[in-house]
């Protein structure tokens, strides 16, 4: 007979990645049998995020608990607040960084699990001790975990009108520098250049 499991939040594991952000893992795809994965995601103020991506084989939900959080929806960007939800399912694209001046919390659910608790696992030893990872080892870490890179759409859905944005200007910039990844200052973002388009990315899988 199968039975339930219980697992205090302060035993989950958690990934450091870089120094803005820290990923608990609340259900880990041992836990599910595979069925799905939880993480509890956390970014200070100014943390980047993904670029937009996307995933072949999984869907992947958002729901933000604190702060405010960008999200791309696959036509844009958007300013997501607690109680908001995002479904992104398979071969959708999506994105999240953090432009705010305060925490932003957020549950991040993929199903199925895939063992996505690898690449957060992956990001933080990459990112670790000042680290900054090579395009290649990016691209490398990324595709293993069934995430790819593509070009989407700019477009500002909260403010129609492009304006200029400091937080914004400098996500892309560190984005550009760092080759971006899930994490520190610049973020968990995904960085410049190998990206897929929306044409490849089916042939490609």
């Amino acid at each position: 007979m199968s039975h339930a499991m219980f697992r205090a939040y302060a035993d989950a594991v958690k990934a450091e990645i870089g120094v803005a952000t820290t990923t608990r893992f609340i259900a880990l795809a041992e836990t599910t049998d595979g069925r799905f994965g939880l993480f509890h995601h956390s970014m200070l103020p100014g943390a980047g995020g993904a670029d937009p991506h996307f995933h072949s084989k999984i869907s992947e939900s958002f729901y933000v608990l604190t702060g405010e959080v960008r999200l791309h929806d696959g036509t844009g960007w958007r300013t997501a607040r607690a109680g908001d939800f995002l479904h992104v399912p398979e071969n959708a694209v999506h994105g999240f960084r953090n432009e705010s001046d305060s925490l932003v919390e957020m549950l991040i659910i993929f199903t199925p699990a895939e063992h996505r608790e690898g690449y957060f696992e992956g990001l933080a030893a990459l990112l670790a001790d000042g680290n900054r990872p090579s395009r290649a080892e990016m691209v490398a870490l990324m595709e293993k975990y069934d995430q790819f890179e593509v070009d989407a759409p700019d477009t500002d859905h909260d403010h129609p009108h492009p304006q200029s944005h400091p937080s914004q200007s400098q996500s892309q910039s560190q984005s550009q520098s760092h080759g971006n990844t899930h994490g520190d200052s610049h973020g968990h973002h995904h960085g410049h250049g190998a990206r897929h388009s929306h044409r490849d990315r089916h042939a490609r899988h």
